[in-house]
């Protein structure tokens, strides 16, 4: 039974390193808002409403963290997202490398770039400060591990939240620890999803365990087989019928999540306690043309993405979840949440069929 041990002091380790500098790339930029915000939904915020197809070469601030096993690029100046996270042995990404900064209409403000871990805090998925710059800072620990923090504070609910992102110097995954604060007297929406980019080719398997699956419009159905076009969902590429895809997988008590591409061998695995994250999810744009042209929207080299998702409650509020047996919670006044996921690659084990914070077994 192949196993990949996320724990693997192999021998003397050196501690992680972190490091802040400058890269370039390829930026299809947004342009200025109005300055004076209208009284909208998302005041006292204003939005970016110019969009270009003209690239730019950009410079963004980088804050890197490395060890044996992994490097991860943090963009601090969009949204905090953890850009990539790479495999050293072998030199492959297990959460999507978008080249290309390419922004586009897509979040609450206007401005959204596909790639990496996006966090989401707030009212509804895509917040006010997924595209601009968060507030961080960069701490080497006693015990040689290296974290950078990034966070800041949503206007639209006044909660604030930060995520501690921290790379051991002797361990192949790095962890999130989020913590989010309501510090207002009044409840307030409670809404939390991180959205990870992960590569769709290269026949991707989706491994999410569960017996259902709830849409955003409250309909469900079984999963993984899709009984009415005889087909494994559960693989990206029998996805090859209607529009988008978005699953909410629910009906098994686990605690991880994770894809496999099974022509490389090699995947990717997401734990945390089923009691702190409940939520899992997958988005898919679709593989008509009306999905795939968000390939080129997008992306000008790396390929088509799809996404997969952890939240702390089972499916992401919408209109109609009223009427499902999933209802959504507000954030007591004064309340402090935190919870920590761990993220790791998974190689040459033919997938997987159960992850923890030490490994995935297949």
């Amino acid at each position: 039974m192949p196993w990949l041990l996320a724990i693997r002091p192999l021998s003397a380790q050196s501690p992680a390193a972190i490091k802040e500098y400058k890269q370039s790339y390829v930026t299809y930029p947004f342009s200025d808002p109005n300055p004076i915000p209208t009284f909208t939904k998302i005041y006292p915020y204003f939005r970016f409403d110019g969009f270009t197809d003209i690239p730019v070469k950009k410079e963004w601030k980088v804050v890197e963290l490395e060890n044996d096993y992994i490097k991860l690029t943090i963009l601090p100046e969009i949204g905090g997202k953890i850009w990539n996270a790479e495999e050293k042995s072998g030199n492959r990404s297990f959460i999507y490398n978008n080249e290309a900064v390419k922004f586009r209409d897509v979040a609450m403000r206007g401005p959204w770039t596909s790639g990496g871990i996006e966090a989401n805090y707030g009212i509804i998925g895509h917040t006010p400060n997924c595209a601009t710059p968060v507030d961080y800072f960069t701490r080497t620990d006693k015990d040689g591990s290296v974290s950078c923090v990034i966070g800041v504070l949503d206007l639209l609910t006044r909660t604030h939240w930060s995520i501690e992102i921290t790379l051991p110097k002797d361990k192949a995954y790095f962890t999130t620890k989020s913590v989010w604060h309501n510090g207002t007297a009044t409840e307030q929406p409670y809404y939390h999803w991180m959205n990870a980019g992960i590569k769709a080719q290269g026949n991707l398997e989706f491994i999410y365990p569960g017996a259902k699956y709830l849409g955003h419009e409250g309909e469900f159905a079984d999963w993984p087989i899709n009984k009415a076009h005889g087909k494994n969902i559960a693989f990206y590429e029998q996805n090859n019928f209607g529009g988008y895809k978005s699953y909410h997988v629910f009906g098994k008590y686990t605690s991880f999540f994770g894809a496999y591409w099974h022509n490389d061998n090699f995947g990717m695995a997401r734990y945390s306690p089923r009691d702190e994250k409940a939520g899992k999810k997958i988005w898919i744009w679709g593989l008509s043309p009306q999905g795939m042209i968000w390939e080129k929207l997008l992306t000008d080299k790396s390929g088509q993405y799809v996404e997969v998702q952890s939240g702390r409650l089972f499916n992401q509020n919408a209109e109609k979840s009223a009427f499902t047996p999933f209802k959504h919670m507000s954030f007591a006044p004064y309340a402090t949440d935190e919870w920590t996921e761990y993220w790791y690659p998974v190689m040459h084990s033919k997938g997987f069929v159960e992850a923890n914070e030490y490994g995935a077994l297949n």
